[in-house]
């Protein structure tokens, strides 16, 4: 009788310890991730401008867009600008041309007039230099 009772003990821990251990796989799976740095950002379906080209030329990152895109933001780093961040600069005929340093990777943003932000597109200046 007390062989019986240690293997169901056993066997109702056990499948105790199976169950928090998938209770807490699921809830880390379908909780929201609450990060302040995003590397990814949602496209919006009705975003209004398009970055169409990024090159280089004579040490000077150009962007041409399409649509309504009103300002860019260039930045070494992939993380997205907020709306109101100071590396927001206006857009003139659709082409925009800032400055950079050789031999880095710049991350470029354009906005919309609905103030949408694009996903970042990429350039890096060693393979382009």
């Amino acid at each position: 009788m007390k062989k019986n009772n240690n293997m169901t003990t056993f066997i109702i821990v056990s499948g105790i310890l199976v169950l928090c251990v998938f209770a807490i796989v699921l809830a880390v799976n379908l909780l929201p991730n609450h990060e302040s740095n995003s590397y990814y950002v949602k496209v919006e379906d009705n975003m209004g401008a398009k970055i169409e080209e990024l090159y280089i030329n004579n040490n000077k990152l150009i962007i041409t867009t399409s649509g309504d895109a009103k300002e860019y933001c260039v930045k070494s780093t992939k993380s997205t600008p907020e709306t109101n961040n100071i590396c927001w600069k206006q857009i003139e005929n659709n082409t925009a041309s800032i400055s950079i340093y050789k031999y880095k990777k710049y991350y470029v943003w354009i906005k919309d007039n609905s103030n949408n932000i694009s996903t970042p597109m990429s350039i890096n200046t060693k393979e382009n230099n």
